[in-house]
């Protein structure tokens, strides 16, 4: 089995059938496999270029400069090495695929840099002040003395966000549903955006070791961009873990790696796939990775329902109850991140307050 390669182009002539055509590949990458290369993305090449040269820059910088912006409370920050270890099982269309707590015997081998969206998430209806402070609402945290750095990710972050939008629409076409219906969710959304920087690991590699641990990603849509040192597997449907390098399209560009997260598959039944990957660094070399993650505002309601009977029949009880992305959210940081939030000040992750049903 190999990832699919999605072509945009049709997208851009904001034509009917051309967001039918991207749609009509979505909804087989995501039945069969649940990632796919997207090619004609838009994305200026050069952007991409440096804010990969900042991404190197930062992660060069002296151990004790870094932890000068050590993640806070609103999970913003600097991530050192080793700091977290995956604790979440993966499910695929709701079957148990990565049994967690056996296979992983040791944090993640990563460290990261993390800012999340920069506007005051949650509804458009509120004012900034009662915005504040909300689950992982706060400010980011920027290395000091390194404008180049910040100007970078933030006009590559742009960019995605306007690419995220477009695949939203795609979503909404797959899932034969008005986009306008949930615009409204997606003006304020909720975008975590994360540099990660993987040191070879040691060879032979010990058992239960990984770079990035087998998972599923939490949310609705993850974007990734890569460098050519490989490392990154998808396990397909039939349990063979695939091998996912970057891929350079016939014109030139970086191909961008998506995949749906975990409310995307509860969203749809099941039936659109959160599919587990992993990282394993057996290179010799440093490896540098971008994931963007962007997801409806924390008070959205995740209702199968709500996308009509693409994917739940109208006589046919949902696999879940309606929740919102910020309790699903929350329920799987704190899983995940427990141990470390014990050690920031400030974090209250067990107090659901400012996660409004």
């Amino acid at each position: 089995m190999t990832i699919p390669i999605i072509d945009l182009s049709p997208l851009w002539d904001s034509s009917s059938s051309g967001l039918s055509k991207v749609a009509q590949e979505f909804t087989y990458a995501f039945q069969e496999i649940g990632f796919a290369y997207i090619v004609n993305h838009r994305v200026p090449q050069s952007i991409i270029n440096e804010v990969f040269c900042q991404h190197r820059r930062f992660h060069a910088l002296p151990l004790e400069e870094k932890n000068k912006i050590r993640l806070n409370q609103w999970h913003r920050g600097y991530l050192p090495l080793a700091s977290y270890q995956i604790k979440s099982e993966s499910k695929s269309k709701g079957i148990l695929v990565e049994d967690t707590k056996v296979i992983v015997k040791a944090p993640n081998q990563s460290e990261s840099f993390i800012i999340n969206h920069e506007h005051f998430e949650g509804p458009s209806d509120l004012k900034e002040e009662e915005l504040y402070n909300r689950f992982i609402q706060g400010p980011n945290q920027w290395p000091h003395g390194m404008p180049d750095f910040r100007e970078a990710v933030l006009s590559y972050y742009h960019e995605l966000e306007k690419l995220a939008l477009e695949l939203t629409k795609v979503f909404f076409a797959t899932s034969q549903t008005d986009f306008s219906r949930f615009a409204k969710h997606f003006e304020r959304p909720s975008i975590g955006f994360r540099m990660l920087h993987y040191p070879p690991q040691p060879s032979p590699i010990p058992e239960g070791v990984f770079g990035s641990a087998p998972h599923c990603d939490y949310g609705f849509i993850t974007i990734l961009a890569q460098d050519d040192i490989g490392g990154l597997e998808v396990k397909t449907p039939n349990g063979e873990w695939i091998s996912a390098p970057n891929m350079i399209s016939s014109n030139g560009e970086s191909a961008f790696l998506i995949n749906l997260g975990d409310s995307a598959s509860k969203w749809t039944n099941d039936c659109l796939r959160a599919t587990p990957h992993r990282v394993i660094n057996r290179s010799g070399r440093d490896r540098y990775s971008i994931v963007f993650f962007w997801d409806p505002q924390l008070d959205f309601p995740i209702d199968t329902r709500d996308l009509g009977t693409r994917w739940c029949p109208a006589e046919q009880k949902p696999n879940y109850e309606p929740q919102t992305y910020g309790q699903h959210l929350k329920k799987l940081l704190s899983r995940n991140y427990d141990e470390l939030y014990k050690t920031i000040d400030g974090t209250s992750n067990k107090d659901d307050s400012k996660v409004k049903s």
